[in-house]
């Protein structure tokens, strides 16, 4: 299951917060990169925030995951669920026939 991550500054960091908070977003980030769970991940340029794209077995190990979130205290986070495009075409066109087929 994959899902596209935002995450954006809500509240700025204590200063004396960074010292601890850039090293455990490292650790963070190189552990779920080893176990394939984070696919991709960004900054935003000149924005405090970034996102990145999760590919988790279940909304549970994505919790998991998340829930480790260093930034996550000081973040609104957003989480979108990824479709394959493909698939999505395939599911719109066959709701659109059972449509055309129920009017007549």
């Amino acid at each position: 299951m994959r899902f596209l991550v935002m995450s954006n500054t809500r509240e700025a960091m204590p200063p004396e917060a960074a010292p601890m908070l850039v090293p455990a977003m490292r650790a963070w980030v190189a552990e779920h990169r080893g176990s394939g769970a984070i696919v991709d991940i960004w900054s935003f340029a000149g924005i405090a925030g970034g996102g990145g794209i999760l590919d988790v077995d279940s909304h549970e190990q994505l919790d998991e995951v998340m829930s480790g979130f260093p930034f996550g205290p000081f973040s609104d986070v957003e989480i979108y669920p990824l479709s394959d495009l493909d698939a999505s075409l395939t599911n719109l066109e066959t709701t659109m026939a059972r449509m055309q087929q129920a009017m007549g």
